[in-house]
């Protein structure tokens, strides 16, 4: 059986290559393509983490399904955030292809081209792959823990300690530039004053485990417009298929979906 850490990496290798013949730009982002010192030793990953700007999406998805990457959840199934579609290969795992990253304001295509340009190479896997710069490692690394429930103290508590006084001052500078005040304050527990308070409180529902009533009630503040409740109330009333194939292990059947749609809406 080839170990789990081996198999990721070359994930990444194979899809640099892929995304390479394709003519298509593709940061990798987080875990096993990170710099080192990026995160605390003993780190580890289980999947890749692609972004693409977002007019490159469709193209990145016809290629992985081209070549052999099964579609698991599309982007309007896998997160609240619509960033990301995953897919799975029957010898190289799991990749999550982003479209924008969460927590960050300025327009997706905006933000891409700004990574892009500070972007750098690492070798994994005999491959040279596309990576952040260790500051947009550290701030992506910032903003995805303002949603994540494991790892967020541990993550933002070893970029606290490992960076110096003017460098976590560039960290917060940057978090302003990309838009990603609220994210930045929900992760750190810094006070900023121009942080929007619905989308604090959004991401601090999120990192602490609140699930239920509780979330709902956080989504609906930060939805804010009709429309967006609208979409919401949809969005939670209705099976997601895609999820509940995960959770089961096998196909949805008819039978599955009914039964979950009549206990969510009693619930």
């Amino acid at each position: 059986m080839v170990p789990l850490r081996a198999r990721v990496l070359l994930a990444h290798a194979t899809l640099a290559s892929l995304m390479d013949r394709h003519g298509i730009r593709a940061l990798h982002i987080k875990g096993y393509a990170a710099l080192p010192g990026a995160y605390a030793a003993g780190r580890t990953s289980s999947d890749v983490d692609l972004l693409v700007a977002p007019e490159d999406a469709p193209a990145a998805m016809a290629a992985l399904t081209a070549d052999g990457w099964d579609l698991v959840t599309d982007f309007s199934e896998g997160s609240i955030f619509t960033h990301a579609a995953t897919f799975r290969h029957v010898q190289l795992g799991y990749v999550d292809l982003h479209r924008c990253f969460p927590g960050i304001g300025l327009p997706a295509k905006e933000a891409f081209e700004r990574l892009w340009d500070g972007h750098v190479s690492r070798i994994r896997a005999g491959r040279a792959l596309p990576i952040l710069s260790m500051a947009d490692q550290r701030l992506l690394i910032i903003l995805h823990a303002a949603r994540d429930v494991g790892r967020r103290r541990s993550d933002v508590s070893h970029i606290r300690a490992t960076a110096t006084a003017d460098e976590w001052d560039a960290l917060r500078e940057a978090a302003c530039s990309f838009g990603a005040i609220a994210a930045w304050v929900a992760a750190t527990d810094e006070d900023l004053p121009d942080a929007d308070p619905d989308e604090v409180r959004l991401y601090r529902a999120m990192n602490s485990g609140r699930e239920g009533a509780e979330l709902f009630a956080a989504r609906w503040r930060h939805a804010g417009s009709l429309a967006g409740r609208l979409r919401l109330v949809r969005d939670t009333v209705r099976v997601n298929r895609a999820h509940l194939a995960m959770d089961l292990g096998r196909d949805v059947t008819h039978r599955d979906a009914l039964k979950w749609q009549l206990r969510r809406l009693r619930q």
